[in-house]
């Protein structure tokens, strides 16, 4: 099978120094890409930073927009798909792929925040704000759970393990599996100010198309944070949070789930999910000195149910 791939960048073009790290970590490669093409929106003035190979694609604005294009400049089997801030060690791409063909995989995804290296009192923040949990097995690096949140493998005993989701900022995947899973039907996210999970709605999605998804632990990468996209104003914050939470849930998990049973034990578990975060707003309201979240939080909750019954959302084809 084919080694070759291109390196495909999101970006603003307002990472700087992190996007020239990027840049060089990728051109320091034992295994380069064929091209490094640079996906940046419309707008905004190309980035001064340049190790003068890389190609600039003018597109529409969007998390989801800019990683869910035919990406016709693609001439390779793989395609390493990149946020604008992240650091690559010299063999990681090229131990990527040569994994996947030896275990027939069709993406890979580096271990980018390490959570099962987190200590006992910030996972528990986790579970409280997003109901991330744990568990030790290793059948499985991370997996979807039915609240529409997932759980993280606390102690990986292996390099490679097979994951149904995983971090957005570096995805290795061959374009023919990408091309399968009509990312572009999930484009609905970039509507929502506080946008999220993106990264989630990819790999999930490949993984309930029937493609194999490995996580890649103690690759090396190191996630740079520019934090070069637009924050939501922070009194939207809750309200944005909640409705996301609801749509993602609803599409990928509800939705997907094969009898009455199914369903309603995907409704009982986003229902614990929400009082266990409510204690985390109240957290939230009192930081931020937003009272108003409360009712946000409520709110939000009811605008993702408005949304899902909306006749535009009716019109987008469904997650499965």
């Amino acid at each position: 099978m084919e080694k070759n791939y291109c390196a495909v960048i999101r970006t603003l073009g307002t990472a700087g120094d992190k996007y020239l790290r990027e840049l060089q970590s990728l051109q320091a490669q034992s295994l380069q890409p064929e091209k490094t093409l640079v996906y940046i929106a419309e707008g905004y003035p190309l980035p001064k930073e340049s190790i003068g190979k890389e190609e600039y694609i003018r597109c529409s604005k969007g998390m989801v927009r800019q990683r869910s294009l035919p990406f016709n400049e693609v001439d390779t089997e793989w395609m390493l798909l990149l946020d604008d801030d992240m650091y690559l060690p010299p063999k990681m791409v090229e131990t990527m792929i040569e994994k996947a063909i030896q275990e027939k995989a069709d993406c890979v995804v580096p271990d980018v925040y390490a959570l099962h290296k987190e200590n006992i009192l910030h996972r528990f923040l986790y579970f409280l704000y997003n109901s991330v949990s744990s568990f030790n097995n290793d059948s499985w690096a991370q997996v979807v759970k039915n609240d529409g949140s997932f759980s993280f493998n606390r102690n990986p005993e292996k390099s490679f393990l097979p994951t149904q989701t995983g971090a957005g900022a570096c995805i290795l995947v061959r374009k023919k599996a990408y091309l399968q899973i009509h990312f572009e039907d999930e484009q609905w996210l970039d509507k929502f100010r506080f946008a999220s999970q993106d990264d989630q709605l990819f790999l999930y999605k490949l993984y309930l198309y029937g493609f194999k998804v490995l996580m890649y632990f103690d690759s090396g990468i190191i996630h740079l944070d520019a934090r070069a996209g637009e924050r939501p104003d922070v009194s939207k914050k809750m309200f944005y949070k909640k409705m996301n939470n609801f749509v993602v849930w609803y599409r990928s998990v509800y939705e997907t789930r094969k009898n009455d049973a199914e369903r309603i034990a995907a409704i009982k578990a986003f229902r614990r999910r929400n009082f266990w975060n409510f204690f985390a707003m109240v957290v939230d309201s009192l930081r931020y000195r937003k009272f108003n979240y409360i009712f946000d939080y409520f709110r939000g909750i009811r605008a993702g149910k408005e949304y899902v019954r909306s006749e535009e959302h009716k019109r987008i084809p469904k997650y499965l």
